[in-house]
């Protein structure tokens, strides 16, 4: 039997039913939570018989990670959609992530826990945030200080967990409060979450973008230390009488 043509019937046809297995899941999973949902469920949801939707995914997992990469790759478009000047940090598109995972906690909580979704949602944004960076590098005629899969990992790492701890209820705030904080926090680094000035290590006070390579901050005096005393006892009391 020759392969189906692109956009075939039974292309189509395929297409509407994992649709409807999907839409399904995520429907029972936002009511339910993620454990309490089972493949009986999903066919029933979505007016399928089992069979069908065997011939389509393993298990319920397969239907999470397809899910979940759905997600992260309609994450990644909405961000490259919102274009704008490289040396302007696009906050909106930051918000957007929290604002999507506001939406449906639930989905979000059950897909980061488990191993291979999170190493997927990761995978797929660092690889996005690796291209950006090179790009705004390139854009702005900069080195970078630290090699770009390292930035890429370590922001895209540190927004996870950042997004995790507040679905878990550790962390306080709305999504538009989370994403302001997380991204000031990324991108200004543990010198402005300490309180210390950028102006004092040397960087503009405006944007780590804008900045070029530091001048070597100034330097304090060292306090001297008491140097030990060499005189015996009876030098300080006087000669014995």
């Amino acid at each position: 039997m020759p392969p189906s043509r692109p956009g075939s019937r039974v292309q189509r046809r395929v297409a509407r039913t994992k649709a409807a297995i999907e839409d399904a899941f995520v429907q029972l999973v936002l009511e339910r939570g993620y454990d309490k949902v089972t493949v009986e469920d999903i066919t029933d949801r979505a007016d399928l018989a089992r069979a069908t939707f065997y011939a389509h995914y393993p298990n319920k997992e397969a239907v999470q990670f397809s899910v979940f990469n759905r997600l992260t790759e309609d994450l990644v478009q909405r961000i490259a959609d919102q274009g704008g000047p490289w040396n302007v940090v696009p906050r909106d598109v930051i918000q957007a992530a929290y604002k999507q995972a506001a939406e449906m906690p639930d989905l979000y909580r059950a897909c980061l826990s488990d191993a291979r979704t999170r190493q997927a949602h990761l995978s797929t944004l660092s690889r996005y945030a690796e291209q950006n960076f090179r790009d705004r590098l390139t854009t702005l005629g900069n080195q970078p200080r630290v090699p770009v899969p390292v930035m890429a990992r370590a922001f895209v790492g540190a927004h996870v967990a950042i997004l995790e701890a507040w679905l878990a209820g550790e962390l306080d705030g709305d999504a538009e409060e989370l994403a302001s904080m997380a991204l000031d926090l990324l991108i200004y680094g543990t010198a402005w979450a300490h309180g210390v000035r950028l102006d004092e290590l040397g960087r503009s006070a405006e944007s780590p973008a804008d900045a070029r390579t530091p001048s070597p901050p100034a330097t304090k005096p060292r306090p001297r230390r008491p140097q030990p005393s060499t005189s015996r006892p009876e030098d300080a009391a006087g000669e014995p009488q």
